[in-house]
């Protein structure tokens, strides 16, 4: 079972691709960072009916507030955003997420330990 526990609105952010050794502005963004929890069976060695929770983290850009900079040439060999947060001491930080994978409709974050506490703490959760 998948569970939306709370999304995050930055105040802007740049999308990239990197092509050719390139780092090419793809768009400039509203990035919208959707936390989930997934609540999925255990299938090793532990007691039938075991579950664990894992959090996922997906972004999505906001349509009306996409300004398209670039339509690349080349083969994009893959993604980066850049996402500027507003902390809950008011202060705006910068986020980096580099390596996102496609998805239909929004990007897989691959978050560090260090992004994943952060951005809890601002979700509240």
């Amino acid at each position: 079972m998948v569970t939306l526990l709370n999304t995050i609105t930055s105040e802007q952010g740049e999308l990239f691709t990197i092509s050719h050794g390139r780092r090419i502005l793809l768009a400039h963004c509203k990035p919208e960072i959707r936390i989930y929890e997934e609540d999925m069976p255990v299938q090793d060695f532990r007691k039938p009916g075991d579950r664990v929770k894992q959090r996922r983290f997906t972004i999505g850009l906001h349509g009306e507030d996409t300004d398209d900079t670039h339509n690349p040439k080349y083969e994009i060999e893959r993604y980066e955003i850049t996402a500027d947060i507003r902390m809950n001491d008011g202060i705006l930080e910068r986020f980096y997420f580099h390596n996102i994978s496609p998805m239909e409709h929004e990007f897989a974050l691959n978050v560090t330990a260090e992004q994943m506490r952060k951005l809890s703490l601002i979700a509240g959760i």
